[in-house]
């Protein structure tokens, strides 16, 4: 799976209208390869040089539930991050659909990387199960991401704790 992802730079353009439409406003693009749409998007989204982790920010962009729907009714170029916002938020998928249009297939996508971000965030990283460790890499979150939601350790922490544990260890082709 190969997801292409513009990369856009409004804090060097001071005033400039963020909403998307017909008009190119991107400054280039990154590109990501993944054996899942998740795990493409993911890297993507840590490709952008936006300070994003994956598909979240972790707190630099907090928005209450209603400013989030407000957002997405625009398209502008941090939507698929307000999107994700707003499943942590607990908004269906169906809402999401019908306000943005965007295919529910991509939605639920989103939607499964929160559902995973959850069920992370419900462990430490001494105690979570080996499965979920590598159902999260397959994702495509990353050893920083992981590290952010068991909130005891770092990033190299996660490596160790991958690299000690054989079967969580992504293959390489």
């Amino acid at each position: 799976m190969i997801v292409k992802m513009p990369r856009w730079n409004f804090d060097k353009f001071k005033g400039a209208d963020d909403t998307l439409g017909l008009q190119m406003k991107s400054v280039g693009e990154v590109m990501a390869i993944g054996r899942t749409f998740p795990e493409a998007l993911q890297k993507a989204c840590q490709s952008l040089e936006n300070d994003a982790i994956g598909l979240g920010y972790y707190g630099k962009s907090l928005m209450r539930n209603e400013q989030l729907i407000e957002k997405l009714k625009r398209p502008t170029w941090d939507r698929v991050f307000r999107i994700k916002d707003a499943l942590m938020e607990g908004n269906s998928v169906k809402k999401i659909h019908e306000m943005t249009y965007i295919d529910r297939w991509f939605l639920n996508q989103i939607n499964d990387i929160v559902l995973m971000e959850k069920k992370l965030m419900e462990y430490e990283l001494n105690d979570v199960p080996e499965l979920l460790l590598k159902d999260a890499k397959t994702m495509g979150f990353s050893d920083k991401q992981l590290a952010h939601f068991f909130g005891n350790c770092d990033e190299q922490d996660v490596y160790e704790k991958r690299k000690s544990r054989a079967s969580c260890v992504p293959i390489r082709w």
